[in-house]
């Protein structure tokens, strides 16, 4: 009787093996981004890794890997494309080369402020941009804060003739080129990692950045101006690569999904207020601050819309969608 009793308990443990490894099966996910560990970046992917571990019991364990150290922006979408990369959160103009329908997103004065910016792309116009990225073997988890840029410099900018023959540190990004071309600049493609100096030396006399990267890309010392035409407002996004997401069980899936649209938001919200706090640290510094009338920097980056769009599949669609979901909000 004794000996049945045992055989039975055995065989209803072996019954229970398979679910009780499925349940105590550990996953790993490895996030890069360029930015510093205390960007909004950083918040959003701590968030990410802490929410991701709380529901799964620990059964989700993220790795988060700032200040580049997976690498640059193009190699993460890259190594997000061909499965070595498993998440990363880019700025959007990293995937024009790749999907040229981002490159609407670099248009100058597409939105009339990051708050405009954030609550359009949260919308199906922003959600018609992430739908695009499975055709590339990544997955969008959600739109991770939006990057007002402004114009750092060693004199002032007031209107676009001020720009006429500067020398403008812009991104590698043919709309960010195409526009300061427009506005009678010289666009200079330098490393971020020696603009300090080459705003120090003059080398080149301005650049095109958010605020919170002139404080925490220490430019303090390097300008004495910070000029608000309100040209670009660069949206980020947090991806995922179709590989990593596709190799997780379907209950996983669903927890990364919802979580990660959770950390976007979380990174969204750091975002706006590192910048609002990057103003006043400008401020207090002693950096001349403009707030420019718009006009005459829009009228002239606007004629670099064509440049930009030239190529680019159903573009018409896509700005008369926006101009609808500007007009409903």
């Amino acid at each position: 009787m004794l000996n049945r009793i045992v055989a039975a308990a055995f065989v209803g443990c072996v019954a229970l093996l398979p679910a009780t490894e499925a349940a105590s099966q550990t996953h790993q996910m490895n996030i890069g981004h360029v930015l510093s560990d205390k960007s909004s970046y950083q918040v959003g992917m701590k968030h990410f890794a802490d929410e991701m571990a709380k529901r799964t019991n620990g059964g989700f364990k993220v790795t988060i890997f700032p200040s580049a150290g997976l690498g640059g922006e193009l190699r993460l979408v890259q190594g997000g494309s061909t499965g070595t990369v498993d998440g990363f959160i880019i700025g959007q103009p990293s995937l024009e080369a790749t999907i040229p329908e981002f490159k609407i997103l670099s248009l100058p004065y597409l939105f009339d402020s990051e708050a405009e910016a954030i609550k359009v792309l949260r919308g199906s116009f922003g959600q018609k941009f992430l739908d695009l990225l499975p055709k590339y073997n990544m997955i969008g988890l959600g739109w991770a804060g939006v990057f007002t840029r402004g114009i750092p410099a060693t004199r002032p900018i007031e209107t676009a003739s001020d720009l006429r023959g500067l020398k403008v540190r812009v991104m590698q990004s043919p709309g960010y080129i195409s526009t300061f071309n427009s506005l009678g600049s010289q666009p200079t493609p330098i490393p971020f990692g020696e603009l300090f100096m080459a705003l120090q030396t003059r080398v080149v006399d301005a650049t095109d950045l958010s605020p919170d990267l002139v404080i925490s890309g220490q430019f303090l010392k390097a300008i004495t101006h910070y000029s608000q035409p309100g040209i670009h407002q660069l949206p980020s996004i947090f991806i995922m690569s179709k590989a990593k997401h596709d190799s997780l069980p379907e209950d996983v899936r669903k927890i990364v999904l919802e979580v990660g649209r959770e950390a976007a938001a979380v990174a969204t919200t750091e975002q706006t207020r590192v910048m609002a706090a990057g103003l006043e640290e400008m401020r207090a510094a002693g950096v001349k601050m403009i707030t420019p009338n718009p006009a005459t920097f829009r009228e002239a980056a606007m004629q670099a819309w064509p440049a930009i769009t030239a190529g680019v599949p159903n573009v018409d669609a896509y700005l008369a969608e926006l101009k609808a979901a500007k007009a409903a909000n």
